[in-house]
């Protein structure tokens, strides 16, 4: 699922969550900002003059727009990160990766683990965690430019207890 599709199926204020705590790391405020401006071609003057719950609606627009897939993983990365870093260092430590913290260290294509250490690693986060939150991170984390894991797109694809639900209209 790309970064644009996950956003498409969160809800408002879990978007707002995520895009508050992404906006921790000082590059990502411009970057949205840049992206908001040019992809909803709204003059810089004008939404500045916005109140804040339109401004915001225009950022959740961007996100889920295909056109801002790159700036869609870079923000729920960041906001993953931020707000989840507990429940992804497990994940790496349980498949021996490379990491410091919750972030990936190693350098070009991450090797996909044994598909059983992957269910296990898989299972007792969503056991941990809760579905959703895994599901959410498990679909960010296949779309990393370093991540090619055939057993884990499929496991996102049919196993239930990672289905995304979508909460988009509430």
């Amino acid at each position: 699922m790309k970064p644009y599709e996950i956003f498409r199926r969160l809800s408002n204020s879990e978007i707002d969550a995520i895009v508050l705590v992404a906006c921790e790391d000082d590059e990502i405020p411009d970057k949205i900002a840049g992206s908001v401006l040019s992809l909803q071609r709204v003059p810089l003057n004008r939404f500045e003059r916005f109140p804040e719950d339109v401004r915001k609606g225009y950022v959740r627009k961007t996100l889920r727009d295909k056109r801002a897939e790159d700036l869609s993983l870079f923000v729920i990365s960041a906001g993953l990160v931020g707000s989840k870093a507990e429940m992804i260092e497990a994940f790496l430590v349980a498949l021996d990766l490379p990491h410091d913290g919750p972030s990936l260290t190693a350098d070009g294509p991450v090797a996909e683990p044994p598909e059983l250490l992957l269910k296990k690693a898989v299972a007792d986060q969503v056991s941990a965690h809760g579905g959703r939150d895994v599901a959410i991170f498990l679909n960010a984390f296949v779309e990393q430019p370093d991540v090619s894991w055939p057993s884990l797109v499929a496991m996102l694809a049919t196993d239930e207890s990672l289905s995304l639900e979508d909460r988009s209209a509430s």
